[in-house]
């Protein structure tokens, strides 16, 4: 009678054994899932950000009226008519408000379209570039959103405290290389040339209103949205990796 008890608690102990090492793995499978969800989080969550937050900066029209005008370009070449109307000109046809650009300048007695037909062209490319670039940057940062929450969810708050500590790096790095893509135009045309042919010459103006201290500003205005809404994401993403959080407890 003792030996059948003796063989049902051995197999009994054998069994536990298996199962505790069969969670045992399946935990040390989901905590390197956990890795990489914080990972990515540490990538997507400032690159993100950084990359709405321009194009947010080149789909406003203030940053390019306010070069225009102190940039004397529309004197320079000539144009009657002015920065504000350009500017909302550019960025409406960026938006999709406007389907083709209509605005004209008087010179002598005739009326003359601001923008040549080559203009019209690369400016479609450029709202080309904005739309393929915004869905994946929003598509990055509710992504990175979702992971956050499942790793939470996993119990795994030590990840997301240095996930939370890395992106700050990864956003100073993307913040930096953006101001340096404004200020070196080897770099710009270094990244721009892979982009599908965007190429300013003949007749066209439009590079005029794209030059001067534009890039700059752009730049330091995405890196200024981009930076006001990650301290603000931030702040809140940090205060569920305490402890003491009992919200998806």
């Amino acid at each position: 009678m003792k030996s059948r008890k003796t063989a049902r608690q051995i197999n009994k102990n054998i069994k536990g054994v298996f199962a505790d090492e069969k969670r045992e793995r399946a935990a040390a499978d989901f905590s390197s899932l956990f890795h990489i969800f914080a990972a990515l989080v540490a990538v997507l969550l400032p690159l993100s950000l950084l990359a709405l937050g321009a194009e947010i900066a080149f789909r406003v029209p203030a940053l390019m009226a306010f070069e225009i005008e102190r940039g004397g370009v529309l004197t320079e070449l000539s144009l009657n008519t002015t920065g504000e109307a350009v500017a909302n000109e550019i960025t409406d046809f960026l938006n999709h408000s406007a389907g083709s650009i209509e605005l004209t300048t008087v010179i002598g007695r005739e009326a003359v379209p601001v923008f040549s037909a080559a203009d019209e062209t690369n400016l479609g490319k450029i709202r080309g570039l904005l739309d393929k670039g915004l869905y994946p940057s929003a598509a990055a940062f509710v992504l990175s959103i979702a992971l956050f929450v499942l790793t939470r969810l996993g119990g795994r708050r030590r990840y997301l405290k240095t996930a939370l500590r890395a992106s700050v790096l990864f956003y100073i790095f993307g913040a930096a290389f953006t101001i340096a893509l404004a200020l070196f135009w080897p770099l710009r045309e270094a990244v721009f040339s892979r982009q599908p042919g965007i190429e300013f010459g003949g007749d066209g103006v439009l590079l005029r209103f794209y030059g001067g201290l534009y890039p700059l500003f752009a730049a330091g205005m995405a890196c200024l949205i981009s930076f006001v809404v990650y301290i603000a994401v931030y702040g809140i993403l940090k205060r569920f990796t305490k402890e003491a959080d009992k919200m998806f407890s």
